[in-house]
């Protein structure tokens, strides 16, 4: 009788091993499935990585667009922002964009971080790319929303910005009708109700108003531009440049009221219509002036002013023929011709057009 048999057992067939999986209940089948996938998958997983990363160097990625644009605002390139997102704005809006302007801000934009897209945004031709940055020390987050395109010659990715950080900032003048940044001026309109708007990239920038004339004074502005969503009180919804009649022209208003008051004191033009009745008498024979107004008692927006008390002499031979000359207190008024804007109207010699008016109280 032949002995046992040692040796390697006879493997299956693959016939038998497919029926035994078959009859294998199915949570069981997923399992064998994937641990028998899982080491193709680490294998693709790793050879295609160097082809995802070539795509990508080729191509480009959404947010590396995104950083590559915020880098050229950060150094105040407004020139290579611009190629890369146009706001398709006119001209005459757009007059801020521009280097010198960025090189006047008092700081710029600051780059804290731009994140990947979200994994869970399955468009492939639209990305969303969340940057969080500074303008002046204020955190502020700004999304981009990034679509793919047709690389074209030239391009450097096939990844564009849909809108580029452009903000509009709404800008009025009182008796201001132009002012500069960096240089570059722009005018506004006359009706201070109805602002003129233009736009400037992130950062904080010096509104100089400019063509004041003589007799207005304005200070400089300052605004705070972030992204335009006004999410914090720290970034400038709109500004407002005020200028003021300044004390230049009370000074030639003063002088105008003292000039008049010293022509209603003299023989000859003590008839003109500003005169009071009392000095204009046709029996007056003596007048002087006593004390001309030395200062301004009140003054208003509307270029209205009242002047201290001037004091004239006067002898009229109807009243004061026997005794000596009546002292009259006189009284000031005066009212500055003024533009729609409210900026005072001058001569040939740049002098303020004033209209005098003089009473008896």
């Amino acid at each position: 009788m032949p002995g046992p048999q040692y040796g390697v057992p006879r493997r299956r067939s693959t016939l038998a091993w497919v029926a035994q999986f078959a009859q294998m209940e199915p949570r069981r089948r997923k399992k064998i499935i994937a641990l028998l996938l899982l080491p193709a998958l680490i294998s693709f997983s790793i050879m295609m990585t160097p082809v995802m990363w070539l795509v990508d160097r080729i191509q480009g990625t959404p947010e590396e667009e995104v950083r590559q644009y915020l880098t050229y605002l950060a150094a105040g390139d407004a020139v290579g922002a611009l190629e890369m997102v146009d706001p398709g704005i006119p001209n005459e809006r757009r007059r801020f964009l521009t280097n010198d302007v960025m090189a006047s801000a008092v700081a710029r934009l600051e780059i804290e971080s731009v994140t990947t897209p979200s994994r869970d945004n399955y468009d492939s031709r639209s990305k969303k790319v969340e940057a969080t940055l500074r303008v002046n020390g204020d955190r502020f987050t700004h999304t981009f929303f990034v679509d793919r395109k047709t690389k074209e010659q030239g391009d450097r990715s096939v990844w564009k910005i849909r809108d580029g950080l452009v903000v509009t900032v709404p800008v009025l003048g009182t008796r201001v009708s132009e002012f500069s940044v960096g240089g570059v001026a722009a005018s506004l309109g006359d009706d201070p109700s109805a602002p003129t708007e233009y736009v400037f990239f992130p950062g904080v920038y010096a509104l100089t108003p400019e063509g004041l004339g003589s007799y207005v004074s304005a200070q400089p502005a300052q605004i705070v531009v972030e992204d335009g969503s006004h999410a914090s009180s720290y970034e400038t919804t709109s500004v407002t440049l005020d200028g003021q009649l300044n004390s230049d022209l009370r000074g030639e208003v003063l002088e105008a009221m003292r000039e008049a008051v010293r022509q209603c004191a003299t023989l000859g033009t003590n008839t003109m219509a500003v005169c009071p009745a009392e000095l204009r008498a046709s029996t007056v024979t003596e007048l002087a002036v006593a004390t001309l107004p030395a200062t301004l008692s009140s003054g208003t927006d509307e270029g209205t002013y009242v002047a201290a008390d001037a004091v004239v002499t006067v002898r009229d031979t109807a009243r004061d023929a026997d005794g000596p000359p009546r002292s009259l207190t006189i009284q000031a008024k005066a009212a500055v011709a003024l533009t729609v804007g409210g900026v005072p109207q001058v001569t040939i010699d740049d002098k303020p057009i004033v209209s005098v008016t003089l009473s008896v109280p």
